[in-house]
């Protein structure tokens, strides 16, 4: 155990002597930040977020007799919708693109390609609606997600010498960003915390949270990060654009979700003709398939890992 990590159980055990009554249950409800189990009457941004049909919790299929792993689930995120349109792009026939609808229209194509490979899917939003970004890790940890994927469309610093030639994709996991423009990114994501109203919002002197969330969230960083390593070179033999690597920053919608998370910026819709590929038939499908692809993959070998090599289903 490290000196770091040391320093925050410590933090926690102080914590916890200093507030009796907090019991176990409500550190373990405290930790999840409003998770509410599948059986749990769902809160009013949760109903909003919807499973396909196939993905329902009622409609998974029952594990065959001696299964030896449950089957996989794993929470497709469109970033922002509603009346958080993200960023404004525009085509080189000069048609304004919004990141709210390429991402769902990825995110849908994504969904069906992981359920016919017999994933469990669940869907934030399956409709242009707002979900607040700190309701949407509530929701893959309700649904036991063994994986959490936003995808979202990078835009230019508009400081930049030459914003409108920048172009590329870049798959990020969360952890303290390292550069300038990753803390840009970042910054561009979590605006949309503005539309965060609800009871999941945090609160600034909710230190315990904090601390729970933050620990919580190492346990998956490792796997974090290799399921981002996945994504990006999966995107490589498809993607028209460059590949800007894998990146991290402390982004807000990956904070909440227990679980390996990563938010895929597929290219710049500040460039037009990489917002032509994106806002594109052929594009969307190109980048469904690989980051579907990739993310078998890396369940197999994390399943690998786990159980030494054996047969799964």
């Amino acid at each position: 155990m490290t000196a770091n990590l040391r320093l925050r159980f410590a933090f926690l055990a102080a914590v916890l002597v200093a507030t009796p009554a907090l019991t176990p249950a409500a550190v373990a409800g405290q930790a999840a930040g409003g998770a509410r189990s599948p059986a749990a009457r769902p809160s009013a941004s949760a109903s909003q977020a919807a499973t396909s049909p196939a993905a329902s919790p009622a409609a998974s299929p029952a594990a065959a007799p001696g299964a030896k792993r449950r089957q996989h689930t794993v929470i497709v995120d469109a970033g922002h919708g509603g009346v958080d349109r993200g960023m404004t792009g525009m085509t080189s026939a000069r048609r304004p693109v919004y990141e709210k609808d390429i991402t769902l229209s990825i995110a849908r194509l994504l969904a069906a390609r992981l359920e016919a490979a017999g994933v469990r899917v669940v869907m934030t939003r399956t409709a242009d609606t707002l979900i607040g970004l700190y309701d949407r890790g509530p929701i893959a940890n309700a649904a036991d997600g063994d994986a959490f994927i936003s995808i979202h469309v990078n835009a230019a610093n508009p400081n930049w010498k030459d914003p409108s030639a920048a172009r590329g994709f870049e798959t990020y996991f969360l952890a303290e960003a390292r550069t300038e423009d990753e803390r840009r990114v970042a910054e561009m994501e979590n605006a949309s915390v503005q539309y965060d109203t609800g009871p999941r919002a945090p609160r600034n002197d909710d230190a315990l949270g904090f601390m729970l969330s933050d620990m919580l969230q190492n346990e998956h960083l490792r796997e974090s990060s290799d399921l981002a390593s996945t994504i990006q070179q999966g995107l490589r033999a498809v993607h028209p654009g460059p590949s800007r690597g894998v990146k991290q920053g402390n982004l807000v919608v990956l904070v909440k979700a227990f679980m390996p998370s990563v938010l895929v910026e597929v290219g710049f819709g500040s460039n037009r003709s990489e917002a032509d590929w994106i806002a594109s038939a052929s594009g969307q499908a190109q980048l469904a398939d690989s980051i579907a692809r990739s993310t078998l993959d890396y369940l197999a070998r994390y399943d690998r890992r786990v159980t030494g090599g054996s047969s799964g289903k």
